[in-house]
């Protein structure tokens, strides 16, 4: 890991964390491979400790989100069979269990954000369906990530809502959240991955779904390799976030043979935009390695700094 990325990765270390943000830094230690292990362990351990009753990792203050205990999943489960801890491959299946059986759900059976609302958010892409794939329930994670995107899809731009709301039929907010299609592409990309190859029309609708919002996506960088915070309104902030999260879809995506049937300029053209992203991002690091521009947690509604940023960042300098 070069200077920069030490830096970046000790910031977010620094930076106070949710169940999410612990569990996208440490699916971007995973994605970083061995030089991590001993990091991410520890990583692993606090998230099994945390678990909750009801089976959700890394439950910090008894929060009501329901699907951001998923991004916990891929680590715990990863480690726990690498090290041969069954502590920790129990755990992993204890909240995979919970998001099967117990969680709130629609009357079509998909998982809502938090407890006690009736609102599906594009967050849920990211790590829901691929932690029920991963932990052997394919065919159930598939249902998830179809009924995000159809709750979320509109057909006017192309891109996805932040939120649905179910009992209301409307959007409360129905912006394209360039950080929310981010984490849809992100969820494609590895969602595919993980899908069993007899699935194949599964895994060809979600490579038709990833090359469709890839496409629009691609259609509104700007100049310099970035995007704006609301990715089709040009008034919004740059957003830091998004760029990093976008590259490591186009690096994960080559790197995993969504891009297999295409021709060498395609290829070219994806490597050269999702170049000209990390070398944005790069551009926003810090001298003491926080990410400028980001959207800033803990609302997400202004520019500052995340955890979910840095970790994106680590990991699409690993990718690419």
């Amino acid at each position: 890991m070069n200077q920069n990325m030490q830096k970046v990765l000790q910031a977010a270390l620094c930076m106070t964390r949710q169940c999410w943000e612990q569990g996208m830094l440490s699916y971007a230690l995973l994605e970083c491979g061995t030089e991590m292990k001993e990091l991410l362990e520890m990583i692993v351990y606090d998230m099994v400790l945390r678990q909750s009753s009801d089976g959700r990792l890394c439950n910090v203050e008894d929060t009501p989100a329901v699907t951001d205990s998923a991004f916990c999943i891929p680590a715990v489960l990863a480690v726990g069979e690498r090290t041969g801890n069954e502590e920790y491959v129990r755990a992993a299946h204890r909240n995979a269990e919970y998001l099967r059986c117990d969680a709130e759900r629609t009357k079509d059976g998909i998982l809502y954000h938090m407890r006690g609302t009736t609102q599906i958010w594009a967050d849920s892409a990211a790590f829901l369906p691929y932690a029920l794939v991963i932990t052997g329930h394919p065919e159930e994670g598939y249902v998830q990530m179809a009924g995000i995107l159809d709750c979320l899809y509109r057909k006017e731009s192309g891109l996805y809502a932040h939120i649905w709301e179910e009992e209301t039929a409307s959007f409360p907010d129905g912006n394209a959240w360039s950080v929310g299609n981010g984490w849809i592409l992100t969820g494609l990309e590895r969602t595919w991955r993980a899908l069993p190859g007899e699935m194949k029309a599964e895994k060809n609708a979600l490579k038709e779904k990833y090359r469709n919002l890839l496409d629009r996506i691609l259609a509104l960088q700007c100049t310099d390799g970035g995007y704006h915070d609301v990715m089709d309104d040009p008034t919004t902030y740059m957003e830091s976030e998004t760029p990093a999260m976008i590259a490591c879809a186009v690096y994960a995506g080559m790197r995993d043979g969504l891009f297999a049937d295409a021709d060498s300029s395609m290829k070219e053209m994806l490597r050269e935009k999702a170049d000209a992203m990390s070398a944005y991002v790069r551009g926003k690091i810090l001298p003491d390695g926080r990410i400028a521009q980001a959207a800033s947690s803990p609302f997400f509604d202004r520019p500052g700094t995340s955890v979910e940023c840095q970790a994106h960042a680590l990991m699409m300098e690993k990718l690419c």
